[in-house]
C-alpha cells in the first residue's frame, strides 16, 4: 500500500495551517525511518487549484480561509497524500514519477514506490494561483513566513536526517526563514526535477540530478557505515 502512515498525525493536527487545511498534511511513507534507515524528507513548491478557482489568488484571503470554504474538487487538488499515492499520469505529476524513479535506483529498493521510504511536503502552503504554473510569480512575504513556520514544525515532529528542497525557489525563499536554532538537521537543495534537460538532466549544472544522486548516496552510505 502507498498510503501515508498516520503515526505522526496527532501532532500534525496541532499545526495551525493543517488545522485549517488537513488535506495538505505531509506524506510520510510507511517505511520512513524503519529498520534504522536514514530519514529523508523532500520539499517541493506548491499545489495549484483547478481552472476558474479564485480562492488562492489573494494570499490574505487564502490564509484566512479554511478547507470548508473549498469545493470537493479544490480539496482533491491539494490533497498531498492522495496525490502521492496516485498514478502520477497528469503532466503536473511528472515530479513524482521522476523522483520515485531516481530514488528507486539509488536506494536499491524492491518496492516499486521508493516514495514509501521518504517524507514529502510542499514548501509553500498557498496553491499557485494559476493552474499548472509555478507560484514564483505570485509569492508574497506571508507565503515565506507561513511556509517556513510549517516546515519547521513538521521537521521537529518527524526529525529527518536529511531535508532536500527539490526546488531552488523553495530553497531561496523558505530556507532562510527557518530559525538558525532549528537547523541541526542537514538541509540541501536541487533544482525542480521538472526542468528537464535545461537544468535537472544538465550534467554541467551543479544543482541538478547529479547533485541529487550524490546527496542520496551519501546519506545511504552514512546509514550503511553507522
Amino acid at each position: 500500500m502507498n498510503k501515508s502512515t498516520r503515526i505522526f498525525d496527532s501532532r500534525f493536527d496541532e499545526i495551525e495551517h493543517y488545522k485549517k487545511f488537513p488535506s495538505m498534511l505531509p506524506f510520510i511513507g510507511k517505511n520512513y525511518g524503519k529498520n534504522n534507515s536514514r530519514k529523508i524528507m523532500l520539499i517541493a513548491e506548491s499545489h495549484y487549484l483547478p481552472p476558474n478557482s479564485t480562492i488562492s489568488k489573494n494570499p490574505e484571503n487564502w490564509y484566512n480561509s479554511t478547507q470548508s470554504d473549498l469545493t470537493k474538487e479544490e480539496i482533491a487538488w491539494i490533497n498531498t497524500r492522495d496525490i502521492l499515492k496516485g498514478d502520477w499520469k497528469p503532466p503536473g505529476h511528472m515530479i513524482f514519477r521522476e523522483l520515485n524513479t531516481r530514488m528507486s535506483e539509488l536506494m536499491n529498493l524492491n518496492e516499486f514506490r521508493a516514495i514509501t521510504s521518504i517524507a514529502f511536503m510542499n514548501g509553500f502552503q498557498r496553491p499557485a494561483p494559476e493552474t499548472g504554473d509555478s507560484i514564483k510569480k505570485f509569492c508574497k512575504p506571508i507565503d515565506y513566513t507561513i511556509g517556513a513556520r510549517t516546515i519547521t514544525k513538521v521537521v521537529n515532529i518527524i526529525k529527518p536526517d536529511l531535508v532536500i528542497f527539490v526546488s531552488k525557489l523553495s530553497w531561496d525563499k523558505l530556507r532562510k526563514e527557518i530559525p538558525k536554532s532549528e537547523l541541526s538537521t542537514k538541509y540541501s537543495f536541487v533544482c525542480h526535477p521538472g526542468t528537464g534537460g535545461r537544468y535537472w538532466h544538465n550534467k554541467n549544472y551543479e544543482h541538478g540530478l547529479k547533485k541529487f544522486k550524490a546527496l542520496i548516496k551519501e546519506e545511504m552510505n552514512r546509514n550503511f557505515y553507522s
